[in-house]
């Protein structure tokens, strides 16, 4: 069996929102791990706050798709009570 296809937008919400910091975060590490490599040592400190911000956007984006997948847990739970409600199952 295939697995869904990925879309952009689900139910009007564009998911690079939820996914788009942990893509950040992902370019600030390679960043910084190229500026720990460079033989310049003025440019070590700057790497350290490159995974300071990394590490930043790590958690905004856990936070994103942790409260995308509770408001779509919710929107089910609702909709759901709602068609109990119109079958008189409750």
């Amino acid at each position: 069996m295939a697995p869904p296809p990925r879309r952009l937008f689900v139910d009007q919400f564009f998911v690079g929102w939820v996914y788009g910091p942990w893509v950040v975060a992902g370019l600030l590490v390679i960043l910084a791990l190229r500026l720990l490599l460079a033989e310049d040592f003025n440019l070590h400190s700057h790497a350290w706050g490159l995974f300071g911000n990394a590490a930043i956007c790590f958690s905004i984006g856990c936070v994103c798709k942790l409260s995308w997948a509770m408001a779509r847990v919710g929107a089910v739970r609702h909709l759901e009570q709602q068609l109990r409600r119109e079958l008189g199952l409750r």
